[in-house]
């Protein structure tokens, strides 16, 4: 199955199984010592049937984490910018939902440190933990700039296959978690 095969599957499915499964997803991640500890959550909006991650920006509010949502910048780079609630998000040009872009609330080296987790996107994951997302390396860009410890992805059973090919750029996911199973990187 190619990575387009994927996308297509993965927004042909229904609202329901959409939901039930992103729920069962943040369920799992919500017994991980990864976001337990997490005081400060690096989280995308979901888009295009990806895994729904309201519940979990919910959760975290709620759990007083801070959170932070990603912009995609012109130069293919991503900046965080600091979320207070769902409300305050707006769809993009591409209908994307993002953060407000207000300087005070962009996301500094100060605000990362060893209890930061970064739920990541992606359309194909393996059983190693390699990502491959839509193809112009944002993550992959942010993740060489910003050690971030714990980097989680979130994918429905159908995006896990044996093995991808990864490049020396492509930064693994410390685990994946689909409705299903969790599955770590090798030392986790």
């Amino acid at each position: 199955m190619t990575r387009a095969d994927i996308i297509k599957k993965r927004k042909a499915l229904d609202a329901i199984t959409r939901i039930k499964e992103s729920d069962m997803i943040a369920d799992k991640l919500f017994t991980l010592d990864e976001f337990k500890k997490a005081k400060t959550l690096l989280v995308y909006a979901d888009h295009n049937g990806e895994v729904a991650t309201d519940k979990i920006i919910c959760t975290a509010l709620l759990d007083g984490k801070k959170v932070y949502a990603p912009v995609c910048l012109n130069d293919n780079t991503l900046q965080f910018y600091r979320v207070y609630a769902l409300e305050e998000m707006e769809s993009s040009t591409y209908g994307i939902r993002e953060p407000l872009r207000i300087e005070y609330l962009k996301l500094s080296a100060d605000d990362t440190d060893c209890d930061t987790l970064c739920i990541t996107p992606g359309t194909v994951f393996d059983i190693e933990c390699n990502r491959m997302g839509y193809g112009k390396g944002y993550y992959d860009r942010f993740f060489a700039t910003n050690p971030i410890p714990y980097r989680i992805g979130l994918a429905y059973d159908f995006q896990i296959m044996e093995h991808i090919d990864s490049k020396d750029t492509d930064i693994p996911m410390s685990a994946v978690i689909t409705p299903t199973r969790i599955i770590k990187a090798h030392g986790l």
